[in-house]
């Protein structure tokens, strides 16, 4: 991802040469693509949703494929390593970072009442480069969308072809950098470190949502070569974008019309229900309940949201989210006892900017291993097919939440 090298078709696609001729016919009808680094949206007329064309996305470098017939690195956790282009020290191999974060002293104010600690740890924290960083934001060397630096931020409108509509896509792509020594899963991360993460992912997604033209701001994680990643140190990524994915307008319009209809969120009421059910839920902790949502899309998934109203996970102070990061490094851990070695992803769902009624939406984090494959049935329907049921999933994580702390299981009241 960091690194300028270039793929070869050992294991990977080669990007096809283009006839000039034909190229130059292909700019013509679409100006932006002039710009090689340039990325533009296509909607499917048929099914409405737009598809991102990223052209550089494809020279990002991958560790897990070995390049020449060279071995991928092999690396010591936790410590720094000379070649890991996110390791201290080789800052140089990255662009400038727009956010650094270092860990401070505990603070002498203590949290609130049955926290996990009883004291959270300062953050020093600036826009830009710092030395002794613990979490570091760079941009995106190989972004999915066009930089928003020079470029005209205007709201996503397709051009005016009634059946091959496209429209240019800008906004921002940032890498978060969640150790400076070499760390490959926040298994093993001090929630003291994940909540700094979570401290960049507010700052992040505020400067973000305050930018004109943004519409849609997404954070993820993909930790292990099956879920997306390509680089060995843990890192998550913001993508913010002037494009409202059709995914995330379905969700707004059916949160909305389930308030205008019982004046209640949908995202609350759905966790209330899941609550007084419980077979589902696997922890509640801090005004946090940890469950497998009723109809997970994938197995094993587990969904984490506050008890509390809160449409938009950047609003969170600085309390609230030593206690998120207490409790998503338990559930990482769940996750990695329960299906050792496998890869997994983590998606943040925050209000999108693009909401004109954020009241109606609730924010939550999906944790889920890769454990299985899409294949015809689910890319021709779209509908998933899980084999594991919620209530198994959230049972076997009961059992190893209640071995690693049972004062933490189910503990409602």
């Amino acid at each position: 991802m960091m690194l300028s090298v270039r793929r070869t078709s050992r294991g990977t696609v080669n990007r096809w040469d283009v006839d000039p001729d034909a190229q130059d016919q292909i700019i013509g009808e679409h100006a932006w693509l002039n710009d090689e680094s340039a990325s533009h949206s296509r909607r499917d007329q048929l099914s409405g949703g737009w598809t991102i064309y990223a052209p550089k996305r494809d020279e990002r470098p991958n560790e897990f494929i070995p390049h020449s017939g060279l071995q991928s690195p092999v690396y010591r956790q936790g410590e720094i390593q000379l070649g890991c282009p996110f390791c201290a020290g080789s800052e140089g191999q990255t662009p400038e970072a727009v956010w650094t974060g270092r860990l401070g002293d505990l603070c002498a104010v203590p949290t609130d009442q049955g926290a996990d600690r009883f004291a959270r740890p300062l953050v020093n924290a600036c826009f830009g480069e710092q030395p002794d960083w613990d979490v570091r934001v760079v941009p995106n060397k190989f972004p999915a969308v066009t930089s928003i630096e020079g470029a005209e931020v205007r709201s996503h409108e397709p051009s005016t072809d009634e059946l091959f509509p496209s429209a240019p896509v800008v906004g921002g792509h940032e890498v978060i950098i969640e150790s400076s020594g070499h760390a490959e899963n926040m298994a093993s991360f001090d929630p003291a470190l994940v909540y700094l993460t979570l401290v960049a992912y507010r700052e992040r997604i505020k400067h973000w949502a305050s930018v004109d033209g943004i519409r849609y701001i997404s954070v993820f994680k993909n930790c292990g070569p099956e879920a997306g990643a390509s680089l060995h140190h843990s890192h998550s990524q913001l993508i913010a974008t002037s494009l409202l994915p059709q995914a995330a307008r379905v969700t707004m319009a059916r949160c909305e019309a389930h308030r205008a209809r019982v004046g209640s969120s949908l995202g609350c009421d759905l966790l209330r229900a899941e609550c007084e059910q419980k077979s589902r839920v696997i922890a509640k902790k801090d005004s946090f309940v940890a469950y497998c949502p009723f109809a997970s899309r994938f197995p094993g998934m587990i969904r984490v949201t506050s008890m509390s109203h809160q449409p938009r996970f950047e609003t969170f102070d600085d309390p609230t989210l030593d206690r998120l990061a207490s409790m998503l490094t338990r559930v990482i851990y769940w996750v990695d006892q329960a299906f050792p070695g496998k890869a997994y992803n983590y998606l943040l769902h925050t209000c999108p900017p693009a909401s004109s009624q954020p009241d109606a939406f609730q924010w939550w984090l999906d944790i889920f291993p890769r454990l299985n494959k899409a294949a015809g049935f689910e890319w021709s329907s779209d509908c998933m097919i899980n084999s594991m049921l919620p209530e198994v999933a959230a049972a076997n994580y009961r059992r190893i939440a209640r071995r690693d702390d049972p004062r933490r299981v189910l503990a409602f009241g």
